[in-house]
């Protein structure tokens, strides 16, 4: 049967279907388009996006819509269409082949391959007409499609030695060692590239990168090293105040296309949001800033508001909203300067001369709120909250961009885990509470057929769940356990534990593989992700997990687990770790975890005073844990033993096994907290 259609518009995915009236004849990734790509000997067009990206929307309008330049597509090639965000393990091998191609990754995708799914070249976004310093699209089609007829040679050259290059990239490149000192050497690398003027990595386009600044503000302590954490401190206030958070609405944007935060490309996605919360929640608990507070309550309503996904029973939450809107970029956003004028009236010139509102506009003769004079206290910005929140209503009625309702299992247990954490430390049960009601409905939603899966959208599910998942999912189930202390969430921990060893585990070379299954088609490739990108490696989650794990039951087969991931990818090279720093962070608390046991019943006034003592405690290495004295927990476990003092709650602090005498006022928790060395 030969495919002459357009097969996207049965699918569920928003990205997909916002090419489903396209005039291409794409077909979704499965086995039916390589048959055919096999049958007639064609090449293969693979396209990967995302419902939210901009530059996908622009090569879509400038190509995939046009009848021309479809018109080459359908009888060079049969064309794929992939949204990344349903198949990550696809994304990331031909990611990967752009790197080894000597170019830089990025969306749209644009990938070229053999019916067998090999790739031989590839870019990102290519131009309908020549710019930019690229080729036409259309010249790139018929230059590849003649390569491929007439230059088979050289085409059978290139896929040997991109394969070769793959399967050497997804060896573990670790020599077996790794210590704390190697990582406090290593930050003195990392400053190098960091701005210290705007934060951030130095240049543009600049992205929030929570991974990488988590690792240096947990390395600024065991290093105390002033400027570190200074530069962490400074980049989250400069995005804080930054065109790239929503001052209306809440919310981060992906990135900002400038070096001073100013204008990003306005979509939002749920990753980022929920590991910036986390983030901020830490370095708020040493610099309890009032700009931190503000943006973590602001976005976590926002997320509550804006990206729920409901059902019967709870709600889950959808993956990210679009740059554009009426087919602008960043219209639902930006104001003129009358716009503001008529809204706010004598308010006005206050209000424009703190978020930088001119005449002729900071961005495209339109004005990106930012907040350009000091933020101060919430008293002192009694006028300026008032004014956000009138020109917040008046932005209510305009067409709001595009909702991607895909809901993703990694995404939404990163904002489980961000929502224990701010709900601990701001004394919110309300975002606790919300905490158990997505992870209630992950366990419910994404789960067919006693399989767990990766995405679900509009009843349908794509993809067994990825290494991510399962360790995203059992990072949020310690979160809950330690704001609980209900222990059905640790043995869920246990039980995602045992099936990634079962199923995921490489025995040969040692590390989680990215999937159960590693073939694309042609290519038997095993991913192991170690190198943190926007969100954190599946490898480095898990040894997070295991590690507290270890610190929580004492089981060694954690411990032992935790160690083999440190001598598969460990590394004394600088640039290795800067890669790894989901991975470094892990060995810091592993090294460094302070667990703080508080046993007592969490609603009466001397529990809940030594949780908030302990919450609050700046140590970035340092985990609660929760319990009644009432639920026995086995021999080894850290809980083990531990009693109430003359019926008072108490305290216990442990690192390493080895337990301070238990305490049972505040003070006397915060004094012993800081005896403890670095």
């Amino acid at each position: 049967m030969i495919m002459s259609q357009n097969l996207l518009g049965t699918l569920t995915s928003p990205y997909l279907l916002q090419h489903k009236d396209n005039p291409v004849h794409w077909q979704p990734w499965g086995d039916a388009a390589f048959e055919q790509a096999k049958k007639e000997d064609k090449p293969i067009l693979l396209s990967i996006g995302y419902a939210a990206c901009h530059w996908c929307h622009v090569m879509a309008h400038e190509s995939f819509e046009d009848q021309d330049t479809a018109d080459v597509m359908n009888d060079l090639f049969i064309n794929i269409k992939v949204d990344r965000e349903e198949h990550p393990d696809v994304d990331a091998i031909y990611q990967k082949t752009l790197q080894i191609l000597g170019q830089p990754g990025g969306w749209p995708l644009t990938m070229f391959l053999t019916p067998k799914g090999e790739p031989f070249w590839g870019g990102t976004y290519f131009p309908k007409q020549q710019s930019y310093g690229r080729p036409s699209f259309v010249e790139v089609l018929n230059n590849i499609s003649n390569a491929y007829k007439d230059q088979k040679d050289d085409i059978v050259t290139n896929v040997k030695t991109i394969t070769a290059a793959l399967e050497k990239e997804t060896k573990p490149k670790g020599d077996r060692t790794l210590q704390l000192i190697d990582l406090t050497s290593a930050t003195d690398h990392i400053l190098r590239a960091l701005d210290p003027i705007n934060g951030g990595l130095q240049g543009a386009p600049k992205f929030p990168q929570p991974v990488l600044f988590d690792f240096l503000w947990r390395a600024s302590w065991i290093k105390d090293q002033h400027k570190l954490s200074d530069l962490v401190h400074l980049s989250l206030e400069k995005m804080c105040l930054g065109g790239i958070y929503d001052h209306l609405g809440g919310g981060f944007a992906r990135y900002s296309t400038d070096e001073e935060w100013l204008a990003p490309h306005f979509e939002k996605m749920l990753y980022d949001n929920a590991l910036l919360i986390s983030l901020l929640t830490m370095v708020w608990r040493k610099h309890p800033d009032t700009l931190f507070k503000r943006s973590i309550s602001e976005t976590i309503n926002w997320v509550m508001t804006e990206m729920k996904v409901e059902s019967e029973q709870g709600f889950a939450l959808a993956s990210a909203l679009d740059a554009d809107s009426e087919g602008v970029e960043g219209k639902f956003y930006v104001w003129s300067e009358e716009d503001v004028d008529q809204v706010l009236g004598d308010d006005s010139k206050k209000f424009k001369w703190s978020y930088d509102v001119t005449q002729y506009g900071n961005w495209e003769n339109k004005n990106i709120l930012r907040r350009v004079t000091n933020f101060k206290s919430h008293a002192d910005e009694d006028i300026l909250n008032q004014c956000r929140q009138k020109l917040f209503e008046a932005r209510k009625p305009r067409v709001r961009p595009a909702r991607d309702d895909k809901v993703l299992t990694d995404w939404n247990a990163l904002m489980i885990t961000a929502l224990c954490e701010a709900g601990l430390v701001f004394d919110h049960p309300d975002w606790i509470k919300a905490a158990k009601t997505i992870m209630a409905e992950i366990e419910q939603l994404m789960v067919k057929d006693d399989v767990l899966y990766h995405s679900w959208c509009d009843t349908k599910h794509v993809s067994p769940a990825y290494l991510e998942d399962y360790a995203n999912l059992s990072r949020a189930h310690l979160a809950l356990y330690e704001v609980t202390g209900d222990m059905n969430y640790l043995d869920q921990v246990k039980r995602y534990v045992a099936h990634l060893d079962q199923n995921f585990w490489d025995d040969a070379v040692g590390g989680y593989n990215f999937s159960a299954s590693q073939t694309v088609d042609g290519l038997a490739l095993h991913q192991k992700p170690i190198h943190d990108n926007a969100t954190p490696s599946g490898n480095g989650t898990m040894a997070n997990v295991l590690a507290d794990l270890f610190h929580i039951t004492g089981d060694k087969h954690y411990e032992k687990r935790f160690h083999d991931l440190i001598k598969t990818f460990g590394s004394q090279d600088p640039n290795q770790i800067f890669a790894m720093t989901g991975l470094s962070s892990a060995l810091i608390r592993f090294e460094k975890m302070e667990t703080i046991c508080i046993i007592g019943n969490p609603q009466e006034s001397d529990t809940k005073a030594l949780i908030k003592k302990a919450s609050h405690y700046p140590g970035p290495q340092r985990k609660i844990l929760l319990a009644d004295g009432e639920i026995d927990v086995p021999e080894g476990h850290i809980l083990y033993g531990k009693d109430k003092i003359d019926d008072k709650a108490t305290a216990y602090v442990c690192r390493l096994g080895n337990c301070s005498a238990p305490v049972t006022d505040p003070d006397s928790l915060e004094e012993t907290l800081s005896q403890l060395p670095l």
